[in-house]
């Protein structure tokens, strides 16, 4: 069994009176890539954003490395650090070229020279297939380079987990395979994720375990196989047929 890195036990999140996440359960080991499914609005990206410190938790907790990073006295940009993001949208400074935002957070927080951050970014991008693009700014880019330059940027921070909130969703359909090929380049290098995501059969391909998520509540975790061919809740089931539907239905 690998060596545990990132657990969430019994999270709940609640905004005045809606409770978005009701006790929800989450282990990944080192190198594993953990995918969370589920329909919109079923507490998917709130979990992701409990997880890094985005929200703190109502109850429960969350554990980096056996550290209670959720305990009030833990400083929050620290773990963060440690905790990639990539989110829908890209977030890039549109006045810094690819380079520089990806030389920029190991600069500030990692105290990096300016020569060996920019030397690290120059791997990065040319890691995830923009080298060429390097001194581009964002809006001289596609959006499956601005992406790619968004994961590049995560990785600068070397962080113990990579976390990404639907990295394909704002893309155009043209622009898809490319984000996903740089993730599968990640997978094959062990990096340990968390990925939330529509992409069902890149979930099949890449996932150790898949967690099927409603109204806040995991429904349904196990391995891909198990959870998207062979589901055990008709409300899994219900999920993966309209996803089915939708993926067959003429545009």
């Amino acid at each position: 069994m690998s060596e545990r890195v990132l657990e969430a036990r019994k999270i709940h999140k609640r905004f005045g009176s809606l409770e978005v996440l009701r006790g929800v359960d989450l282990r990944v080991g080192k190198g594993e890539v953990v995918v969370v499914v589920g329909p919109s609005g079923c507490g998917k990206s709130t979990l992701l954003r409990c997880l890094n410190l985005l929200e703190r938790p109502t109850a429960g907790e969350v554990l980096l490395d056996g550290e209670v990073i959720t305990a009030p006295e833990v400083d929050a940009n620290r773990v963060r650090q440690r905790l990639g993001m990539v989110f829908q949208r890209f977030h890039l400074f549109p006045h810094l070229s690819a380079v520089e935002n990806v030389a920029l957070a190991p600069q500030r927080v990692l105290g990096l020279g300016e020569g060996a951050a920019r030397e690290r970014a120059v791997g990065l991008l040319a890691k995830v297939g923009v080298g060429a693009r390097a001194q581009a700014h964002p809006q001289e880019m596609s959006g499956g380079e601005q992406q790619r330059v968004a994961i590049a940027r995560a990785l600068a921070m070397e962080p113990a987990v990579l976390l990404f909130d639907e990295p394909t969703s704002s893309l155009d359909p043209e622009w898809v395979g490319e984000v996903l090929k740089t993730m599968r380049g990640l997978v094959d290098e062990g990096v340990t994720m968390v990925i939330v995501t529509h992409e069902m059969g890149f979930a099949r391909e890449v996932a150790d375990a898949v967690l099927f998520m409603d109204q806040g509540l995991v429904v349904e975790c196990g391995r891909p196989e198990e959870v998207l061919e062979h589901p055990q809740e008709e409300r899994t089931r219900q999920f993966l047929r309209r996803i089915l539907r939708q993926n067959h239905d003429p545009q």
